[in-house]
């Protein structure tokens, strides 16, 4: 009788849990785009920085990303899929925060979350040759 009532509120547990999510073949791909301008502010000045290339490279089990002359590798984890785009975390290697990458189900572009007071950035899908 035990058995039978382990079993009951067990199997219901194993069978709800979350599947992992792939991203499509046609996502992964070369993305570029531009880092805005920004202002960011210490104790002491204000410091402008310029617009600065971006390059995300999505793979199946990788990601790379270049930002001028830095490059960074790492993984990723599909977090969640909505209806019109997936959510991407990215840790970087070296890189204590992780990235945050929308990858939108159309229009061949994603949007990477920088990190505070970076702004936004944009990416379109760059065709193959």
């Amino acid at each position: 009788m035990k058995w039978i009532v382990v079993l009951l509120l067990v199997v219901p547990f194993g069978l709800s849990a979350q599947k992992k999510i792939k991203l499509k073949r046609k996502y992964l791909a070369k993305y570029e785009g531009v880092i805005p301008a920004y202002s960011m502010g210490s104790a002491l000045e204000v410091v402008d920085v310029d617009e600065a290339t971006i390059t995300v490279t999505i793979g199946k089990s990788f990601i790379y990303t270049t930002i001028g002359d830095r490059k960074l590798q790492g993984t990723y984890v599909v977090m969640f899929e909505a209806d019109t785009y997936y959510l991407l975390d990215a840790t970087m290697t070296g890189q204590m925060a992780n990235e945050r990458i929308l990858v939108y189900k159309r229009g061949k572009k994603i949007a990477r979350d920088g990190m505070y007071p970076q702004p936004l950035a944009d990416l379109k899908k760059k065709k193959r040759r």
